[in-house]
């Protein structure tokens, strides 16, 4: 067996290359796919030896097998044949016989017929499919007593007590064996007891101790001889099989395949010498575990399996659906009683059969009583029907009661009965409940009561199947009470309105004051009625908590309460200074007047190596913006994107991202370092702004061309380079350069462009670090033959006029 799955496994292997080499894509051969009969004839076609297995699967893996395909190859083979564990399989050169010793032949997993709705499998098709059984006959059990003895059989007789002699002896064609100095013993065609008792008094002659007990007598089978049988009908794999003589009816049709779409499942007969010696009942089987029918099998023993009599299909609210085999007599609530009885959701008052008429389909009702009386036809299909969804006594409540849900129409006949039961919550609103109700027709309705009267008994309502009753809670029917408080707390925001509640309950729970907050000055502003349906905030109160008066001050529903700053209260302002100074890092300034030249002092100046002329201040460009400024720039931008129909001014996120988003934005700012420390105080000595980052550079010697020159790169810079020189050692300028437009950004992060008169170009000067930029030129739309036609007959109208009138002045 292991020499067979080298051969297939190298097999595999070169159907996988095989496949590679011709779809380019390296996949391996589907071994899932290889009926059993491919597996058995490329074994024997190709007769690849001398690899070990392990040789093999590495070569399999190089070519494109993976782990499961090699399992999966392996378990085919082991269930193509059992011979893995011990016996031994061969193809015969006989048609369609298959030779199995030892073991009975299993198979890999069949398709079964389905019903037309593609669902329901032919019942006990299953076990024929399902890899997990094998029906092999027991080799390791004790040989049944009415085993019969034939050719090739192995006797194991055991002589013991005065004497001992153990002796193996095998049945010969004759159908005896011979023990030394004793003759011929004729005992095929006997059961084991028979022929134990035959051995016993032959032996006699030359033993006489076995007549007195003095020596005693054992007589096994030792090795199980092989037998010739032959499947016929509707079997999945008909032929001749060669299995072990322990084989059962059962284990040879397992071996076949069991029967095809349209084999008998419950006419199997076992022919010997031509007569039938039994018919087996699968049903029998599958239903009750009875396997008394099934015989041990014979050499030449034949097995047909005919076609199926009458074929049923069951489906609905059962246990099992399926297709069912039915004998003749059989009834309906046999077939019920085949798939395991009605669901448990199963409508039970009545079946519905579809049947195939002479001119065409035709559907019976039959009562559940009828079952047993009801007569099947082949092809009919019956259906089991599920209960209704609809309850046949059910109401619903649910909303500001204890126990919402379903009740039961018999405990709660009432309105009234219904809510004591389902207990009123103190929420619940008082004035108004719903019941909602089906008509005959199903189409919904609606029934408005007062929830006080009900429970005061001056208004009730009997209740129906399906009645649902809501009652309201009170908040749910006004608008969520809030307050708001902004400014200078810990946690601005909206807050839940709570009766009696004050301001400084609100602040409470927006976490306190901030460090600056200006408890004298608190501003709270109410919504306020101005007559008619209009309403409007009014600023109506300017408190202070430090007044005890101001303390009571109590607040309204949607009131709104600012904390604002401390006029005097500043936080510490901090700048950063990077590069070449003494002590870089950051520092707090001290008053709101300090100047660039002042931070750079404080850092201990400048290093010899910095380049000032390349310094450059980077500043938050909405450094201070608040909520209400984000506010107000959402607005703006949502505006904007409503006007123009598309996203140009992204606001995803709501003000709160806008705020962070603007409080992050970063400019650079050009300043002259140089000039700063020279003229203190003077314009270029510029103020600094919270956050301010002051980035010095090390001394650099070169320039840097971009853009469209031919060969972008670094120059080193001297004295007197000018723009022209420093675009000819690049190259010069590419062909769709746009000369005009370039422009130079120096160190310091100050721009000039190019200056342009008449036919006179002016380009700007250059100095150390500067980067030179030459855009390229825009191509320009050439215009299609429509564009153009029209064009010239536009020229031509003009001409003709002008001409005209030319005509007319003289």
């Amino acid at each position: 067996m292991k020499m067979i799955i080298r051969s297939l496994l190298v097999l595999v292997l070169m159907l996988g290359c095989a496949t590679t080499w011709v779809g380019a894509q390296g996949l391996p051969v589907n071994i899932e796919s290889l009926s059993d009969e491919q597996l058995i004839q490329l074994a024997t076609k190709y007769n690849l030896m001398g690899l070990s297995e392990s040789e093999l699967e590495a070569k399999a893996k190089e070519a494109g097998l993976g782990s499961d395909q090699i399992l999966m190859l392996k378990k085919r083979i082991a269930l193509l044949d059992p011979s893995v564990a011990g016996g031994q399989l061969a193809y015969s050169n006989k048609t369609d016989s298959y030779v199995l010793r030892n073991k009975v032949l299993t198979k890999g997993p069949t398709i079964r017929s389905k019903d037309s709705s593609g669902v329901l499998q032919v019942f006990g098709a299953e076990i024929f499919d399902n890899l997990d059984l094998s029906f092999e006959p027991n080799l390791s059990i004790a040989t049944p007593s009415q085993y019969i003895i034939g050719v090739n059989d192995q006797l194991v007789i055991d002589v013991y007590g005065v004497s001992d002699v153990t002796k193996k002896l095998k049945v010969t064609t004759e159908g005896d064996i011979r023990f030394p100095n004793l003759g011929p013993i004729k005992v095929a065609g006997l059961s084991v007891d028979d022929a134990r008792a035959k051995i016993k008094k032959a032996l006699t002659r030359i033993y006489p101790g076995i007549a007195t007990g003095a020596v005693a007598v054992q007589v096994s089978v030792g090795q199980i001889r092989s037998i010739q049988i032959t499947l016929l009908g509707e079997v999945r794999r008909p032929g001749t099989y060669t299995i072990s003589a322990l084989a059962t009816l059962m284990n040879a049709l397992y071996a076949s395949g069991g029967p095809n779409d349209i084999g008998s499942f419950r006419t199997i007969e076992l022919l010997r010498g031509g007569k039938v010696v039994t018919s087996f009942d699968l049903y029998d089987f599958l239903l009750k575990g009875d396997l008394s029918k099934n015989r041990l099998l014979q050499d030449d023993d034949v097995i047909r399996v005919g076609t199926y009599n009458r074929r049923v299909a069951l489906k609905g609210a059962l246990k099992k659906p399926a297709i069912f085999d039915m004998k003749a007599g059989e009834t309906a609530a046999d077939l019920v009683q085949y798939a395991g009885g009605f669901a448990d959701l199963a409508f039970k008052e009545r079946v519905r059969v579809t049947r195939l008429g002479s001119s065409g389909r035709e559907v019976l009702t039959v009562p559940s009583s009828g079952l047993s009386t009801f007569q099947l036809q082949s092809g009919d299909t019956l259906v089991v029907d599920s209960l209704p969804a609809l309850y046949a006594n059910r109401v619903w409540v649910s909303g500001a009661v204890y126990h919402s849900g379903a009740y039961g129409l018999a405990q709660t006949q009432d309105l009234k009965t219904l809510l004591q039961l389902a207990g009123l919550r103190e929420d619940a609103y008082q004035e108004r409940g719903l019941l909602r109700r089906l008509k005959t027709d199903l189409t919904p309705s609606m029934v408005s009561f007062s929830v006080q009267e009900v429970l005061k008994g001056s208004f009730n309502l009997n209740l129906q199947r399906e009645d649902s009753i809501h009652i309201f809670r009170a908040t749910d029917l006004r608008e969520r009470y809030t307050v708001e408080i902004d400014g200078e707390v810990n946690q601005p925001g909206r807050y839940d309105y709570f009766e009696n509640m004050r301001v400084q309950d609100l602040v409470l729970l927006a976490n306190g004051y901030r460090e600056g907050a200006a408890r004298q000055k608190i501003e709270i502003s109410r919504r306020l009625s101005a007559g008619g349906d209009t309403i409007s905030y009014a600023v109506i109160k300017d408190i202070s908590l430090d007044n005890p008066q101001d303390l009571l001050f109590e607040l309204k529903p949607f009131d709104m309460v600012s904390v604002r700053r401390l006029p005097v209260y500043k936080e510490q302002i901090k700048v950063s200074i990077e590069g070449e100074v003494l002590y870089p890092g950051t520092y707090t300034l001290s008053g709101k007047n300090e100047r660039l030249s002042d931070i750079i002092n404080r850092a201990g100046g400048l290093k010899s190596s910095a380049f000032a002329e390349g310094a450059v201040l980077i500043r938050n460009t909405y450094v201070g913006v608040t909520s209400s400024d984000a506010s107000l720039v959402g607005s703006k931008a949502r505006l904007i994107n409503q006007q123009s129909g598309r996203n140009i001014v992204p606001v995803d996120g709501g003000d709160s991202t806008i705020l962070k988003n603007l409080s992050a934005q970063q400019k650079p700012v050009s300043i002259r370092l140089a000039d700063a420390l020279g003229q203190k105080g003077s314009a270029a000595d510029v103020f600094l702004e919270e956050g301010d980052i002051i980035k010095i550079p090390k001394s650099i010697q070169t320039i840097q061309t971009f853009g469209m020159v031919n060969l972008p790169k670094q120059i080193v810079y001297r004295d007197g380079l000018s723009f022209k020189e420093a675009v000819r050692a690049s190259g010069g300028f590419a062909v769709n350069a746009a000369r005009r437009h370039s422009y130079v950004v120096y160190a310091n992060g100050e721009i000039r462009t190019t200056r342009n008169f008449l036919f006179f170009r002016s380009y700007p000067s250059l100095k150390t670090g500067s980067e030179i930029y030459v855009p390229s030129r825009s191509d320009k739309k050439k215009l299609t033959t429509g564009e153009a036609v029209a064009v010239v007959s536009g020229l031509t109208s003009f001409l003709g006029l002008l001409v005209v009138l030319i005509n007319t002045a003289r």
